[in-house]
């Protein structure tokens, strides 16, 4: 995938995460972390910006790179349950001027700054952060491993990378799933994901310790449903829609990602990690 077709992507299918995900009330975009005290969606999809935080050991004075920060979310959360000062990063501009003014809205703004780049090449000086964040971002880069050499670069000594996303069954692979997972990745312009035993190697390759791997799939199931229930009522009017020119082929493929994405995780072919790591 270029960078140029994950915007449009994102550009495209806003309609889809503004009505389904309801981000212009919670402002996030990835998967919900349920558990017992967060049963409801708009719960969940908070609680999963809590479960990385706590993960990732977020303290008080700490300088945080969301990267690929989305609409803002996870920076908003942040600087509203800790004293700490984000720096959003993101390839899609469209989305940016949406972060900004959602961080003016919520009187965030002096604790966030927005900027337009690749977390691939951020700009910025070695040892400026204390945690470099992934919520669902890290599977846009094609080589993930070079992700986490500018994660190390730009982290300070002690500081931590911590990254909530999906990964590809690289223990017990079953082949027969090939083909729907690159039909659900290409839907959602995922270029590819990477295993959890690949990605942990490749965080110990780069120079990482005290690797923690979190298998939440469980815990995302109720969202990963959601997508797929929405998607059942999508498919009923996405043939007319199209004809008539009122979604595109990228949203129509985007409910058909949304769709995949729920057996596959059910029959173990992908699953939902959250891990942590120390520079």
């Amino acid at each position: 995938m270029t960078e140029q077709e994950i915007i449009t992507y994102y550009e495209d299918c806003d309609i889809d995460y503004r009505l389904v995900w309801q981000i212009d009330k919670n402002f996030s975009l990835h998967y919900g972390y349920y558990d017992a005290d967060n049963r409801r969606h708009s719960q969940a999809v908070l609680n999963m910006n809590k479960i990385l935080a706590q993960r990732a050991g977020v303290k008080k004075g700490d300088k945080i790179l969301d990267a690929g920060c989305g609409v803002g979310g996870s920076c908003l959360w942040l600087a509203s349950h800790y004293d700490v000062h984000c720096t959003g990063i993101n390839i899609c501009e469209y989305q940016l001027k949406r972060a900004i003014k959602f961080a003016i809205n919520k009187k965030l703004d002096q604790r966030i700054d927005y900027k337009v780049r690749s977390y691939l090449n951020t700009g910025f000086d070695d040892n400026t952060f204390d945690v470099v964040w992934g919520m669902e971002s890290v599977c846009y880069a094609e080589d993930k491993k070079e992700f986490l050499k500018e994660a190390y670069r730009i982290l300070k000594p002690g500081g931590r990378v911590a990254v909530a996303d999906g990964f590809i069954n690289d223990v017990t692979p079953d082949a027969r799933y090939d083909g729907m997972l690159r039909q659900w990745l290409d839907g959602w312009a995922v270029p590819n994901l990477w295993g959890q035993e690949r990605f942990k190697q490749d965080l110990s390759d780069v120079g990482f310790k005290n690797i923690d791997f979190s298998d939440s799939s469980k815990n995302v199931v109720p969202s990963s449903h959601r997508m797929w229930a929405a998607s059942q009522i999508a498919k009923r009017v996405i043939g007319i829609a199209e004809f008539l020119r009122i979604r595109s082929k990228t949203q129509n493929k985007n409910v058909t990602a949304a769709e995949l994405q729920y057996p596959l995780l059910m029959a173990g072919a992908w699953n939902y990690g959250i891990v942590v790591a120390e520079k």
